[in-house]
């Protein structure tokens, strides 16, 4: 499992990053109780718990395969404050009990994407923050013979506005929309995924590329279009605080 966690697709790393910057800074030292939806085996939710172990964390997915090895890495990592949990997301996860929600790699798997966002929108605090990554949907790959389509999507991805019009319909209030995977990136991804079973020498020598790679997006040296984006979107402090296109 740590030999998984240190091979993390360059993409996901990325999404993974951004996710915990966003969360910490919206946190400013405070404790916070933080859900991690569609958490697969909860990479961000063991991440956070350990960085953080005054927080309470909670991971969630449909997979129970997914959630032991979640299990695993959690104790492998000493983050005993972070929970797995079987639970649909389309269905109430509870009231105004999270200052945070993460939905990074889930809502293309989800046919009911609106109900999942007005799960998560009920479930977070008055000001809470709501962090997704969505793929961007005209997105394809660069080379030929990688795979052309997200495993286990049921959409190819989302547009711009049409994202932001699903949030803004839940009742939150999207704050800013960051286009992510962009050439350098995608290329490195669909590199990554052709070592991925090779021999350890060949993945060791590819591991620095991935991480260059990644730098590189980060600093904007890329080209090309974006493949995704990251969303910040926030829960009105006050029930009468109208949304932008929220449903009345």
């Amino acid at each position: 499992m740590e030999r998984q966690v240190r091979e993390l697709p360059p993409g996901r790393r990325l999404r993974q990053e951004l996710a915990r910057g966003s969360i910490e800074r919206f946190a400013d030292g405070r404790p916070l109780r933080v859900l991690d939806a569609g958490a697969g085996e909860g990479l961000l939710a063991t991440a956070l718990g350990r960085r953080h172990p005054d927080w309470t964390v909670a991971a969630v997915d449909l997979s129970e395969e997914a959630l032991a090895l979640g299990r695993e890495l959690a104790a492998e990592r000493r983050a005993a404050n972070v929970r797995f949990e079987r639970a649909d997301v389309t269905k109430p996860l509870g009231t105004s009990e999270y200052d945070a929600v993460a939905a990074l790699e889930c809502l293309l798997e989800i046919e009911e994407d609106e109900a999942a966002l007005e799960s998560f929108a009920r479930a977070l605090r008055p000001g809470g923050l709501l962090v997704a990554h969505v793929p961007e949907r005209s997105w394809r790959p660069l080379l030929a013979a990688s795979r052309p389509a997200w495993k286990l999507e049921v959409r190819h991805g989302y547009e711009r506005d049409e994202i932001v019009s699903l949030l803004e319909r839940a009742g939150l209030r999207v704050e800013r929309v960051t286009s992510t995977t962009r050439g350098t990136l995608q290329l490195a991804e669909e590199l990554r995924e052709r070592v991925r079973d090779a021999r350890l020498a060949v993945r060791a020598a590819a591991f620095p590329l991935m991480r260059t790679a990644l730098a590189l997006e980060r600093a904007g040296a890329t080209w090309g279009p974006a493949r995704g984006f990251y969303i910040e979107a926030r829960k009105p402090l006050e029930a009468d605080e109208p949304v932008p296109g929220a449903a009345a």
